[in-house]
């Protein structure tokens, strides 16, 4: 009996069709999933937050200069959950460009990897892009804080994020020359003040 012959593919090369070398996506220190996970949390973190904003808008429409023009109140409402859909929506979008730019950064800076389990693992981008955007939040959905750069407390914890979470990956420090250490504290810091913008 004749076993139809298959044809093999060609194993994926670093070169094009055309002979000219091609960009290999190199990945990061950080799993796929950790990057996820974590955006999920901290989106559901910031829904959390949702009935302090709703109170804190609706409060600014009240004070504001247009608060004596609207005398329907079901136009009021409108306006105040078009609004917080709206912030809502900004949110998630910094987010998602905040963690994009961490995992850049970590991919080309912030090379170092801790091991969780099996293939999975974390690097620093991702932990200090995690520590300074989901427990914020958390914490202003708990004490009602509708904004975190309100908060003075803010402002200290990420700068502590930044000066501690590289001493995670300390024993990757083993060999690298001050020069080296120096860049991870100054992206570290970098990366946690830009946390301060979303």
């Amino acid at each position: 009996m004749a076993v139809p012959a298959t044809a093999l593919e060609p194993a994926e090369s670093e070169h094009g069709v055309d002979g000219k070398p091609r960009k290999v996506r190199r990945l990061g220190p950080t799993s796929r999933v950790f990057w996820l996970v974590a955006y999920g949390l901290t989106i559901a973190a910031v829904l959390l937050r949702l009935p302090t904003l709703h109170e804190t808008v609706r409060r600014q429409l009240r004070d504001s200069d247009m608060a004596g023009k609207v005398e329907d109140k079901s136009m009021e409402a409108l306006a105040v959950n078009i609004g917080l859909l709206l912030a809502v929506f900004l949110s998630m979008l910094l987010l998602a460009v905040f963690y994009s730019l961490a995992a850049v950064v970590e991919r080309n800076v912030l090379t170092m990897r801790r091991h969780a389990r099996g293939d999975l693992g974390f690097g620093l981008g991702f932990v200090i892009a995690l520590l300074c955007t989901f427990p914020v939040h958390l914490v202003c959905s708990v004490l009602g804080i509708s904004s975190p750069k309100t908060a003075g407390w803010t402002y200290l914890y990420v700068l502590l994020v930044a000066l501690f979470a590289p001493l995670l990956f300390r024993k990757q420090w083993i060999g690298l020359d001050r020069r080296k250490i120096i860049t991870t504290y100054a992206f570290a810091v970098g990366l946690a003040g830009l946390s301060l913008a979303v």
